[in-house]
Parts: structure tokens; C-alpha cells; sequence
């Protein structure tokens, strides 16, 4: 299924917006899985633990996450809080495959 900005703005079946919806959730997923796969790349290449978490790094994230969304015209706050939970989410689980690669 395809989806645009301009067939969702005339969807008027509420069965089909949903399965819109279903596949967006779909694709979210997927990108979070090679997301998870970016940081699974960072655990193999940081050599030391501390460096796992950077709060500069974090702040930058959260900051470039703050600007798209305002220029998508969607909830800046709220986009912002789900991706500390994402970023936050996204460091424990460098930690673990950090030291499972050194164990």
C-alpha cells in the first residue's frame, strides 16, 4: 500500500485510514530496527564505555528532532519527549551489546 501527505488529506473511509495508519506503524518499526542496528555499529566501534553515552551527542539529537518537527507543523514537546524515551532506550541497549561484545 502507498500513502502521501495528499492521500491521506482526502481519505474519507475511516477502514482505510486505519490501514494507512497500520502500515505507518509498520514502517516506524522498521526504522527503528535499523536504528537499532546503527547503535549495535556504535557499540562495536566505541571503544571504551563511557563513551556509550554522550550528552552533547543527546542534546544535539533532541534539538534537530525539536526543528523537524516544528517544520512538519507537529507537536514539537511531544515529538521531543518520545525521543528522549527513544534515546534513552537506544543507550541502554548500546550498553548491553557493548559489554556483550567484550565479554
Amino acid at each position: 500500500m502507498s500513502y502521501s501527505k495528499e492521500s491521506i488529506s482526502r481519505t474519507t473511509d475511516m477502514a482505510a485510514l486505519r490501514t494507512t495508519i497500520d502500515q505507518l506503524d509498520a514502517d516506524l518499526v522498521s526504522l527503528l530496527e535499523l536504528r537499532f542496528q546503527c547503535m549495535e555499529a556504535a557499540a562495536r566501534i566505541k571503544e571504551t564505555r563511557d563513551a556509550v553515552r554522550d550528552e552533547k551527542r543527546k542534546a544535539e539529537v533532541l534539538e534537530n528532532v525539536k526543528k523537524l518537527a516544528s517544520e512538519a507543523g507537529i507537536p514539537s514537546p511531544s515529538v521531543a519527549a518520545m525521543w528522549e524515551i527513544l534515546i534513552e532506550t537506544s543507550i541502554s541497549y548500546e550498553f548491553q551489546k557493548w559489554g556483550d561484545l567484550r565479554e
